[in-house]
Parts: structure tokens; sequence; C-alpha cells
């Protein structure tokens, strides 16, 4: 009779496999879950496809700081800056000071 235990160790391993990665894809869709709305939380801003690399940008001392407004570099900066959220441009300026 040792023929029959052996479909029910198949069976109770399948299921174990099945129940077990059920429950990986759960956490791992939590956790990514968790990780990209904190991301865009945090103030990040995905490019506006809209807004295209040929507009120009306006760079001013205030945006470009602590480089002048000639740097090759200020315009990198003034565009991190623009992206800011108000209360993070506060921030940034009150810092500044």
């Amino acid at each position: 009779m040792p023929e029959e235990g052996f479909p029910k160790v198949y069976a109770t391993a399948k299921w174990l496999v099945i129940v077990s990665l059920t429950f990986l894809a759960i956490l791992a869709a939590a956790f990514w879950t968790m990780v990209f709305t904190g991301f865009a939380a945090s103030g990040f801003k995905a490019v506006d496809p809209k807004r295209g690399a040929s507009e120009s940008m306006v760079v001013t001392a205030e945006c470009a700081w602590p480089l002048s407004v000639n740097d090759h570099n200020a315009r990198a900066i003034c565009s991190m800056f623009y992206n800011l959220s108000p209360e993070q441009r506060a921030e940034a300026l009150r810092g500044r000071k």
C-alpha cells in the first residue's frame, strides 16, 4: 500500500507551492504599491510629454543659485527648481538665507 501515500504527498506539495507563490505575488504587489506611492508622494514629478525640449526655460539667479546665470549647468538646476512643489520651493529659498 505505499503507492497510495505518494499521490497525497504530491498533491500536498503541489498546493503548498501554489499557495506560496500566490502569497509571494500578493506580498510583491503590496511592496511595489508602497514603494511607488511613497515615491510619488515624495514630490517626484514625471516629465510632461507635452513640454518639448525646444521650449525655452527662463534661467534666473533665484533658480540657478548657487551657480551664475551664465553657467552651463544653471539650466539643469533651474529645471529641478521648477519641478519642486510651491512648498518645497519656499523651503529651498528659506534654506538659502
